[in-house]
């Protein structure tokens, strides 16, 4: 029998030995931070960023010192301030999208030095993104409801899932199946309606198929992580209409080391016995080669919840990656190879498996991308990127007698793209090519996709107003084998090959009127049914469900419409922002009957209490998805500064006049900083209201209260950099449940948890 534990490599060794480990290492940190902190010198740079046009603060701001790799951000009244760094002439570089790159050198021949007020001006178009080289990165003009997050922000709210560092963030819920599996939530969308991708590249998993496939790879080993709105997502993809996640491993990829660096982040966590190491080298050969190397452990037992245990829900991650770039003085290289192995397990249900499903992930990456400054009628970059991802995906049913996959899935993806970007035009294409093999009881046939992409965007400012306009043409083609099939419940005519011509397209206005940003924007969203829904027909061990495709469905399209407006004063900072989208053809699972016969509703199967498994089939009916987001800065003082959001997402199931299932409930949060260099502590409370407006299959949620909170000290010197992160999730130990877990009638979710994490940058 394979076992989840067989597969965690005897993970409790490891537990102990990262414990003892840490012990000695977080002593010995707090020794050698002491110790730093009486060898450095106290040299501190403050000063004030505004903007240049409204002369109203900027909050975010990037402040960088380019010798020492030293950097912070500026707070809500632009206020910032940097301690604790080497007695020389140093170059202080203020960056911030949407602006100008502004640089100042400072002599510092004395302890304190104050720029005073720093003016940096709009750049709508032409950003360079953070700061090392010559090479220049043309964005759109941001729209008010991205999201950027990086640097301290992302250090202090790190955890192993991005939809859990993504938490606290406007318009974002967590859906959740054990502590292994949690996934995004955007404005109520989730699975294939929003596109995750890495570098703007589809991540080549199955996450987005089904609810029990986790994400795969560890945000340890990212740095950046950007919420994408607006009309720039359809040069991403389709299927955007609940925006974009794009994250990256670095923020500048353009970034060189003149010597060998080395970048570590490890950590552990009480509630789990949870312990993770991430260890990243870069070794610079030349000035024009670089070789970067990169290490990532985790391990965790079963999650604890304030009721007990959760079994069967620990986890085991190990990542590899290892890249060459090549420098030039008007192109860069870089080649990559990633490897991840996952395992995880999700807890036994009543109504399917009782002691559980554990699920085993391998992937691994091969990466090329190069970027050219150009001058080619009137386009200044040139991009290609070129991916192949081999992903395998298998299934064990715990308690089983055989030592094969009850269910194995796994991929093949190829795919290039290439873009030109210019001050007002971006043109890019892509072709994917997708093969997909399927094994054991997962019945959807063995196909191969290929796909092919037109997209581009046009952006110019007229009389004060940024016109933004976007289109995507995308051809789809899906080609099932037909040879060997399983099918009791689809007519296997149905199962042929399907072509699928998506055009999209968004409109967007921008306008900066006094202390106002507003936007505006309108979309056609499309995408194709993928593989499940179309051609499924058999049971899913992970959801506890036996599932039914729709061989006829066609394109699910989505009209949408945003509006936001971002009022900036010296007293703080307001931000709305109000959507509707409606589909008239949105694929959803519904109950096949509602007489609950045995074979035409449900099927004997699996080794419940019951034996059974609900039949589900996919349709398509007409529904709207619509909210409202709000949030609110305020300084305090100098030092505190409040941070209050509200969000509402509704759902509507038009054809059926009820309710969509799976809307997140509304959420109130108000987030309190104190900023004390050097150290910063953040509190956060979130009210997160009842659901009882329910859809199928849904059962009411009652609402509640939690108290987070997260705090870090961080220590310069000539030579590193070190930051000492504490969280406690829960303080209160509340017993709650997540109303978009698919597990929350067998267990509330986490209990009151200590997370402690050490980052050296050396």
């Amino acid at each position: 029998m394979v076992s989840y534990e067989n597969y965690r490599f005897s993970t409790y060794p490891y537990i102990v030995f990262y414990f003892k480990y840490f012990s000695k290492t977080f002593k010995t940190i707090i020794c050698l931070g002491f110790t730093i902190s009486v060898w450095s010198q106290n040299i501190t740079i403050s000063g004030t960023i505004i903007d240049g046009n409204s002369k109203t603060p900027i909050h975010g701001a990037n402040i960088y010192l380019e010798e020492t790799g030293i950097g912070t951000t500026s707070k809500v009244d632009g206020s910032f301030e940097l301690n604790n760094f080497p007695n020389k002439k140093t170059s202080i570089t203020i960056s911030m999208i949407g602006f100008k790159e502004t640089k100042k050198v400072i002599p510092l021949n004395e302890d304190r030095y104050d720029i005073g007020i720093v003016e940096i001006l709009k750049a709508p178009i032409k950003i360079k993104e953070v700061l090392v080289d010559a090479h220049y990165k043309l964005k759109p003009e941001e729209f008010s409801s991205n999201i950027y997050i990086s640097g301290s922000k992302l250090q202090e709210n790190l955890k192993s899932t991005l939809a859990m560092t993504l938490e606290q963030e406007t318009g974002v819920s967590v859906q959740t199946m054990g502590q292994a599996v949690a996934k995004p939530v955007l404005r109520g969308y989730t699975g294939d309606r929003f596109l995750l991708t890495e570098n703007g590249i589809t991540t080549g998993d199955l996450s987005n198929t089904a609810i029990d496939h986790a994400i795969s790879f560890d945000m340890a080993s990212f740095n950046n992580v950007r919420i994408i709105r607006g009309p720039e997502t359809l040069l991403y993809g389709c299927n955007t209409i609940g925006g974009v996640i794009d994250v990256s491993r670095q923020s500048n990829l353009d970034m060189r080391f003149k010597k060998v660096s080395l970048l570590s982040l490890i950590g552990v966590k009480s509630s789990n016995k949870g312990a993770f190491g991430n260890f990243t080298i870069y070794l610079p050969i030349s000035d024009k080669h670089q070789l970067k190397f990169s290490l990532l452990r985790r391990s965790a037992d079963n999650q604890t919840t304030p009721l007990g245990v959760l079994d069967n829900t620990g986890l085991s991650n190990n990542e590899l990656s290892a890249s060459y770039s090549l420098f030039g003085k008007s192109h860069r290289t870089i080649i990559s190879y990633e490897r991840l192995r996952m395992g995880y397990g999700l807890p036994g249900s009543p109504e399917g498996h009782i002691k559980g499903v554990n699920l085993k992930m391998d992937k691994s990456s091969q990466k090329l991308n190069h970027h050219k400054d150009i001058s080619f009628f009137g386009f200044e970059t040139f991009d290609l990127d070129q991916r192949f991802i081999s992903y395998n995906h298998s299934e064990f049913v715990v308690g089983s007698n055989s030592d094969d996959a009850s269910v194995s899935m796994g991929q093949n993806l190829f795919s290039l793209q290439g873009k030109l970007t210019g001050e007002q035009l971006t043109l890019g294409s892509l072709v994917q090519y997708r093969d997909f093999r399927a094994g054991g009881f997962y019945w959807t046939p063995d196909t191969e996709e290929i796909r092919y992409s037109i997209f581009g965007l046009f952006q110019k400012k007229i009389n004060e107003i940024t016109f933004q306009l976007s289109s995507r043409i995308e051809h789809l083609s899906i080609d099932p084998e037909t040879s060997f099939l399983f099918t009791s419940n689809l007519d296997e005519s149905d199962i042929r090959k399907r072509n699928f011509t998506i055009l999209t397209g968004s409109i967007g206005l921008l306008k900066s009127w006094n202390n106002m940003d507003f936007s505006l924007a309108t979309m056609i969203a499309g995408r194709a049914p993928d593989l499940d829904e179309l051609y499924s027909d058999g049971p899913h061990l992970g959801t506890y469900s036996y599932e039914i495709g729709q061989p006829n469905l066609n394109l699910e399209r989505t009209f949408g419409i945003e509006g936001s407006v971002d009022y900036s004063m010296p007293s703080g900072e307001i931000k709305l922002t109000g959507y509707h989208n409606y589909s008239p053809n949105y694929h959803i699972s519904t109950a096949l009957g509602n007489t609950y016969e045995p074979g035409a509703d449900w099927i004997e199967w699996g080794s419940g209490s019951s034996g059974w498994l609900y039949k589900y089939q996919m349709k398509g009916l007409k529904a709207q998805v619509y909210g409202f987001e709000s949030e609110i800065i305020f300084p305090m003082n100098k030092t505190i500064n409040l941070i209050g959001s509200a969000s509402v997402v509704r759902g509507k199931n038009l054809s059926q006049k009820r309710n969509l299932e799976y809307m997140p409930p509304d959420k109130i949060q108000i987030l309190t900083e104190f900023d004390f260099k050097p150290f910063d502590i953040n509190l956060t409370i979130k009210k997160v209201l009842s659901q009882d407006k329910l859809g199928e299959f849904e059962t009411r949620t009652e609402g509640f209260f939690l108290f987070d909170f997260n705090g870090s000290y961080t220590i310069h010197s000539s030579k590193a950099s070190h930051k000492l992160i504490f969280q406690l999730d829960n303080i209160f130990d509340e017993v709650y449940y997540n109303h978009l877990s698919r597990i929350k009638s067998i267990m509330p979710e986490e209990g009151r948890c200590l997370s402690i994490q050490y980052r050296l940058i050396f």
